[in-house]
């Protein structure tokens, strides 16, 4: 089982496909089999191989903020009556403008991993 910090196979492939070429220590193979690198790799140097980089889901969102100044802002707090939830606001660093919002999760890792996909999908 991949490890939580890690984005998904699907994101990876996403990243991969938007320009994402930062040196990681993880990768998954074509079947999704995910590894640990003893070494860092990228994904100009995993494709021969047929392999894409895993970053971690700080990695992607770093890249969001540095490369495309999409800032992911996730939070704890109450959501509903005595139901506290992660929360997560996607926010243009350009203007400050809120491309998307509201969005609720159960844990930290799920709202950083659905808002980059949600970036990957719809915003770049």
């Amino acid at each position: 089982m991949v490890n939580e910090d890690y984005v998904s196979f699907e994101t990876a492939k996403l990243l991969k496909e938007k320009g994402f070429n930062e040196y990681t220590y993880a990768y998954y193979l074509p079947n999704a089999s995910f590894y640990l690198s003893p070494r860092e790799i990228d994904n100009k140097n995993l494709y021969a191989q047929g392999c894409v980089s895993a970053p971690t889901l700080q990695m992607a969102m770093k890249w969001l903020r540095e490369v495309h100044k999409i800032a992911i802002n996730i939070g704890w707090g109450e959501v509903f009556e005595e139901n506290y939830q992660w929360w997560c606001i996607i926010l243009n660093q350009n203007n400050g403008e809120i491309l998307r919002e509201n969005e609720y999760h159960k844990t930290y890792e799920e709202a950083c991993a659905q808002a980059i996909k949600y970036c990957l999908e719809n915003l770049i």
